[in-house]
């Protein structure tokens, strides 16, 4: 990795995940990876993970940028992510740590990522680039993730499942149609849900800035949390 990179985002980084266990009889074989805005692990992600294991799995809030590293100020977060996906093998060199670490404290299951804005591009990277991962859920995420122009080194067994909303400034509509192309192309399971009259954001209860395009959305929060917990049921089996 780089020197640059890996003195933010590697070296002497100690991060404190959020894990979460069922309290049932026993859970399912899933155990979703939530990865975060680019404001980093906050109450939003962890609460996620409550939800999600109220529905019988196993969850863990990944600290993404370490602890008391998340940025701040609009600025800081915008160059934080910049530096974070900047280079894709050093990108993946990390979340794949991060995952191996996350799957010896979960051992024997089926890893499913879930990412909110920035977190969900992580997801769906973390899900195509990582062989161990079974699926990837975005939520309002960015469509411009690393490729991979080799059907070989992609993960094929991994499902995707796209939140969008269609008023998203973030996602115009040649993004949207690049990543589904590329998805077909590589013969990827994937769906791709646009929510109307719905913007960046949707899934964040503070978000409230609808003229620069961000706006928390009740009904397509609910909807896509529906359809979420189909897609984790589906790979739980």
């Amino acid at each position: 990795m780089a020197t640059e990179f890996e003195k933010q985002f590697v070296n002497n980084i100690k991060r404190a995940h959020v894990h979460v266990a069922w309290d049932g009889d026993d859970s399912s074989e899933v155990h979703v990876v939530i990865w975060p805005t680019w404001s980093g692990l906050s109450d939003f992600e962890k609460g996620f993970a409550e939800d999600i294991v109220s529905w019988g799995h196993t969850a863990t809030a990944v600290d993404l940028y370490g602890v008391g590293n998340n940025p701040t100020e609009l600025q800081a977060k915008a160059d934080t992510m910049m530096a974070l996906v900047a280079n894709k093998e050093s990108l993946i060199a990390l979340q794949t740590s991060i995952c191996e670490d996350i799957a010896e404290a979960h051992p024997n299951k089926k890893l499913v990522h879930v990412g909110f804005c920035l977190g969900g591009r992580l997801s769906l990277e973390a899900g195509l680039h990582i062989p161990t991962s079974q699926g990837a859920a975005s939520f309002h995420g960015l469509m411009n993730f690393h490729r991979s122009t080799s059907s070989v080194e992609i993960n094929q067994k991994t499902k995707i499942l796209i939140f969008n909303g269609y008023q998203d400034p973030m996602v115009d509509v040649e993004s949207a149609d690049k990543a589904r192309a590329y998805f077909d192309e590589q013969g990827l399971d994937w769906q791709f849900i646009d929510f109307g009259q719905t913007k960046h954001s949707f899934m964040l209860p503070d978000a409230n800035a609808p003229q620069e395009g961000h706006a928390f959305s009740a009904a397509s929060n609910a909807r896509a949390r529906h359809a979420l917990r189909f897609f984790l049921d589906e790979i739980a089996g």
